[in-house]
């Protein structure tokens, strides 16, 4: 094992919260709520005796608990134990998507920070002006700018600015108003970094703003994962741990630093050359980020705390970037349309669109965006973890060793696995439990309602210990001594989460009049992943089947860069953030319906029009 670390154990704490105090890589997707059975651990040694396995533990365990396998969240030790993370349980570097689409709109350069040269005229021993003052005429003069503030850090440099051999200074303005940095003569490259914060994933770009080149692009895990996968887990943990949120905030900007530090490296500058940064992310990786109570986002009507865009001093975050930096976080929609939303939308011009089009966010909040003609509709649906392998009795993030593809011989039912980077297979991700589902209806295996087809004779094909399920990799082909299955179980909670998104967006297109969709826009590292085909299958949104489909890469990030390139791309979004239509499913008695009509799979072998 790489890694070997120890916290006191006392009878207060249970094995999960002990890995978490110590930054031990162990999963938790439910973030110690005790309901997704991820947190395995084995117990190798103890010095004292163990608690007995709790009912969760007997479920998610079964026979593992004969080979010494206990769950973290249920095991509390009283004494010294030596605990063992198994492979399938450690949180591994996950694959992250940092592409844009293939066809990106164009950029116009027109960034909020700018530079400024000019000469300063010396001071006089008769007639004495300041050197502030001094400045603030010369760029006046030169480029008629006033009523310019020139912040703190500054004006700490001005002097020695002025001071030097070299001809003139060069002023760093933010929105023409703000003086951010001086440096005598020429001053050296511009530079930003755009960030699209995910509830799982973080990407930065760090972008010369003068010529709008991409000098490196960085990405992690969000290290807030520990304390669960999904957003509302996390505000529990803020409301049931003291300095919860502090906890959170801090976890997210050494995140953002430590990408900053990454991509400056790689571009070989100074990380204080970075004079601005863009963030989208959703409403509440927006509120953790700012150290604001997201409590009431998860009590109806689910208000943020603000929705405008903000301009907050990178100093006063905690960001590790040239100390008068701004930070522009892009505005929000509703408590679950954030600002990432706003940020696909300036990406794929579907303000624009004359079709109607829609574009899918798809997690374990799933964004759904559907317009036409100067007309934007949205709506967020509450999809479950299932999409990035959370509940699913072998899922796993994208990862090395997560399963991806699927293959099943119609005659043999052999079948053939796919999985990240080429690795023995540990698990399923999302678009592998999409992409063996899909392919276990065309097969016949999976009916109509979801159930498997008892008819089928199969040493693959057997019971379980919950109920049916199909063994997609032996335990002799595995990378963890297990056969990989795919449960009844997991079929139910992919068809809860696939429900919820077709529900949302047919709901959507109702309200449109009930007109065709043309196109379909896949955003995200797991829409990318989605075959087209299996997507069909599954019924996973309206008009699939007719549609044109299209992967349009990590266009949050996107967003994020254009609007760090473009300032009237902020201004957009803000117009964008103000017209776009939220439509809050919750209490609709239409999407209760719909959501139960699009439990079946149309494609199955058994499916009936008229049942």
């Amino acid at each position: 094992m790489p890694w070997k670390k120890a916290a006191v154990a006392d009878g207060s704490r249970d094995i999960l919260q002990l890995a978490q105090q110590i930054d031990l890589p162990l999963r938790s997707t439910c973030g110690g709520k005790k309901i997704c059975g991820k947190c395995r651990v084995i117990v190798e040694e103890t010095g004292t005796p163990m608690s007995k396995p709790t009912e969760l533990e007997k479920t998610a365990l079964g026979k593992l608990l004969q080979k010494g396998y206990r769950l973290a969240c249920e095991t509390i030790p009283k004494g010294p134990v030596t605990v063992k993370i198994p492979e399938e349980s450690q949180s591994k570097r996950q694959v992250v998507l940092t592409s844009d689409a293939p066809h990106p709109p164009p950029v116009r350069l027109r960034p909020t920070v700018r530079q400024y040269f000019a000469e300063v005229p010396s001071p006089v021993l008769n007639s004495v002006v300041g050197d502030r003052e001094r400045l603030l005429l010369a760029l006046q003069d030169t480029y008629g700018l006033k009523r310019l503030t020139l912040d703190p850090f500054a004006l700490r440099k001005l002097p020695s600015a002025l001071a030097s051999a070299k001809r003139g200074v060069t002023a760093t303005l933010w929105n023409k108003r703000d003086i951010i940095d001086l440096c005598p003569g020429t001053a050296p490259r511009l530079v930003g970094m755009a960030f699209d914060v995910g509830t799982t994933t973080v990407v930065g770009y760090l972008m010369d703003l003068e010529t709008g080149e991409r000098l490196s692009v960085t990405s992690a895990v969000n290290p807030q994962i520990v304390f669960g996968a999904d957003v509302i887990s996390r505000i529990s943990f803020c409301q049931e741990n003291e300095n919860g949120l502090e906890k959170l905030r801090i976890t997210i900007i050494k995140c953002l630093n430590g990408l900053i530090m990454d991509a400056s490296q790689d571009a070989e500058i100074d990380p204080d050359l970075i004079m601005e940064v863009t963030v989208a992310g959703n409403t509440v990786m927006h509120h953790f980020l700012t150290g604001l109570d997201p409590r009431y986002l998860a009590m109806a009507p689910y208000a943020p705390v603000l929705q405008n865009p903000e301009d907050l001093k990178a100093r006063d975050l905690g960001l590790e970037v040239g100390k008068s930096a701004y930070v522009h976080l892009l505005p929000l929609k509703a408590g679950f349309v954030g600002g990432d939303t706003i940020a696909c939308i300036l990406a794929t011009g579907l303000h624009r669109t004359k079709v109607p089009s829609l574009l899918v966010d798809l997690g374990t909040n799933g964004e759904i965006v559907l317009a036409c003609k100067d007309r934007l509709i949205c709506c967020s649906t509450a999809a479950g973890p299932a999409f990035e392998g959370g509940h699913i009795r072998w899922g796993m993030r994208a990862s090395a060793g997560a399963i991806e593809k699927v293959k099943v011989d119609p005659g043999t039912l052999d079948v053939r696995v796919k999985t990240i980077t080429g690795k023995r297979p540990l698990g399923l991700c999302g678009s592998g439990l999409i992409s063996a589902t899909a392919e276990m209806i065309r097969r016949g295996i999976i009916l109509e309602k979801g159930n498997f087809n008892k008819e089928i004779r199969s040493p693959r094909l057997r019971r379980g210990e919950d109920g049916g399920e199909f063994v997609l990799t032996w335990a002799s082909e595995a990378g963890n001594n297990h056969d990989i299955t795919v449960t009844q179980k997991d079929v139910a909670e992919l068809q809860l989460a696939k429900s919820a998104i077709c529900a949302g967006a047919t709901l959507l297109r109702e309200f449109f009049g009930g007109e065709q969709i043309r196109r379909i826009l896949l955003a995200g590292a797991f829409g990318n992943y989605v075959d087209p085909q299996d997507a069909c299958t599954l019924d996973l949104l309206p008009d699939s089947h007719t549609a044109r489909i299209i992967g349009v890469g990590n266009a949050a990030g996107y967003g994020a860069c254009l609007a760090l390139l473009d300032g009237n791309k902020r201004r957009e979004g803000q117009r964008l953030s103000k017209k776009l239509q939220y439509q809050e499913l919750a209490a609709t008695q239409r999407f209760q319906d719909l959501f139960i009509e699009g439990m079946r799979f149309t494609s199955a072998r058994d499916y009936r029009v008229n049942p």
